[in-house]
């Protein structure tokens, strides 16, 4: 799966939670989120002309944040979905333990292909 085509897919399934999500298709989503919080911030610098996230306009953050949580979650979900997991255990993002076990199962394999 190619960048636009994996950014594409996650975009058009905005809000599907059933299913699953290879590699590549979760890596892409991330690393085109990742680029986007970059233009948001270079932006938002830009506008208060201050790098202090106290003082600094977050207006092009909070706006990319609130596209993007919703397909970022579900690709996640479907993701989880892929290694044999319970999407359920998305809910280990806000435990830091628990971030690092869900990192793990994101850089595994599809089941299909091998366990990990």
């Amino acid at each position: 799966m190619e960048f636009m085509e994996a950014v594409k897919t996650c975009i058009r399934k905005y809000a599907t939670f059933k299913g699953s999500a290879g590699r590549p298709e979760f890596w892409y989503w991330v690393l085109f989120t990742w680029i986007l919080s970059m233009i948001a911030y270079t932006i938002d610098t830009a506008i208060s002309g201050s790098t202090d996230p106290l003082t600094r306009s977050l207006l092009a953050s909070n706006i990319v944040v609130f596209i993007t949580v919703v397909p970022t979650m579900a690709v996640s979900v479907r993701r989880l979905h892929d290694v044999g997991r319970s999407g359920w255990w998305f809910l280990l993002t806000f435990t830091v333990i628990g971030a690092l076990l869900l990192l793990y199962w994101y850089v595994c394999p599809s089941k299909k292909q091998q366990a990990c």
